[in-house]
């Protein structure tokens, strides 16, 4: 048993391995983030610039999460904010791409058995999406790195013991906090992680040391930020506008405020279906959220019970609706991009129905969990409710479809072949 536990453990290294070769390839010399700046990516390179350089803050450094406009930043701190600096932040994007699937891996020796481990990591290494998102310098993949990092240390902190085990809550705690500054969203995968960290026992210390490591960049994003605003904002102000955009029937948002400048936003899905009508604010800026709020209840109000198709829609958006953005500008990534997208969102309704079944089974016959990864699954469903969807914001998510894809692969197919075919 031991050999076939290492066979697979070595598929998984060389399927790691693989994913970092196709990473450099395209992330370093095919498509490096910087010379793709542009829209969003050009705004987290103007904000990580102005961080880096010790330059004034200004209100609008506050609107989206700072945690990666941070991240973004170390580079050009230590490198400069010219070339030399971004080409330094394209190698950070290439080896923070490059973790995911060792952490997809990691995460999942604790869930599965080494055989769909590895298929795991396989699919990781290889997910068109998570290569591709690697060439632009946009929150998705910070996000997952940090999200699986988190998620394997609360497995070491239920598996250690003493000291170690305190110095990996404090750990998970960091990466918890990282993954908040990143996407504030995340919060219920990372309750789901704490559940896992302490594993039903009360441990007053580990959940301090916990709680103490996952203050520190919360804490210092909240003090960003209040210094970037004058006053305490939170962690990002752009949750009335997503709000207002996944409620009411918009296409574009412009806007003007004195001092400010005028801005657009508009969100690639409802572009792609042109769909919605375009808005003008004068004298409003975008970090105005009780404002904004205020109007999407009243498209909520306004709707009554047939809001819920407005619902139900912002869910399809999360996938087959439109085609994965910024891939979907280039030609070239929008053929890989699109097919990959559309077969995991026609297939992940069937892949959770039949991993729910593997995981209401008795038989004692599999070692898989696939009910922990259907409900960090699930968690990306909040975010298109309360606000909309976006294929951009269900990627994150990704890995804990293909885990489950990985279980069945190896588990339920296996099984039905095994079983004797009735005779005629």
């Amino acid at each position: 048993m031991a050999t076939v536990e290492r066979r697979w453990d070595r598929v998984a290294v060389g399927s790691i391995a693989g994913g970092t070769v196709l990473r450099a390839v395209f992330g370093l010399w095919l498509h490096p983030p910087l010379n793709y700046a542009y829209s969003d990516m050009r705004g987290y390179i103007t904000r990580a610039v102005r961080l880096a350089a010790g330059a004034k803050l200004n209100r609008f450094d506050t609107f989206f999460p700072p945690g990666t406009h941070i991240v973004l930043a170390l580079p050009l701190r230590v490198f400069g904010t010219g070339r030399a600096g971004l080409w330094a932040a394209s190698v950070v994007w290439f080896l923070i791409s490059s973790s995911v699937p060792l952490l997809a891996w990691r995460f999942a020796r604790r869930l599965m058995p080494p055989k769909a481990a590895a298929i795991t990591a396989l699919l990781t290494a290889f997910w068109p999406l998570y290569v591709i998102y690697g060439g632009f310098f946009l929150s998705e993949i910070p996000a997952t790195a940090a999200l699986l990092l988190t998620l394997w240390l609360a497995f070491r902190v239920h598996e250690s013991d003493g000291n170690k085990r305190i110095g990996f809550a404090i750990t998970a705690g960091l990466a918890a906090g990282s993954a908040l500054a990143i996407r504030p969203q995340l919060v219920l995968n990372l309750a789901i992680a704490a559940w896992t960290m302490l594993g039903g026992r009360r441990s007053p210390r580990v959940a301090l040391a916990a709680g103490a490591g996952l203050l520190l960049p919360v804490a210092a994003v909240l003090v960003l930020n209040a210094h970037a605003a004058g006053r305490f904002v939170g962690l990002s102000e752009n949750g009335g506008l997503n709000f207002f955009q996944g409620h009411c029937p918009v296409n574009t948002v412009r806007m003007e405020k004195r001092g400010v400048g005028g801005l657009v936003f508009a969100s690639p899905v409802v572009v792609q279906q042109n769909t919605g009508h375009d808005y003008y604010f004068a004298d409003r800026a975008e970090w105005d959220q009780p404002f904004f709020f205020h109007l999407g209840i009243d498209c909520i109000r306004a709707d009554g019970v047939g809001h819920l198709r407005v619902v139900a829609h912002n869910v399809a958006d999360l996938g087959i609706t439109s085609v994965p953005w910024p891939p979907s500008e280039e030609p070239l990534l929008r053929h890989f991009a699109r097919p990959a997208n559309l077969a995991y969102s026609w297939a992940i309704a069937a892949i959770v129905v039949f991993a729910a079944a593997l995981a209401r089974e008795k038989r004692g016959r599999s070692a898989s969990r696939p009910g922990l990864l259907i409900a960090h699954l699930v968690c990306v469903l909040p975010t298109a409710i309360v606000f909309y969807g976006d294929p951009r914001f269900r990627v994150p998510y990704d890995v804990f479809g293909l885990g489950l894809s990985a279980i069945l692969l190896t588990t339920y197919l296996p099984r039905r072949h095994a079983e004797p075919s009735e005779s005629a």
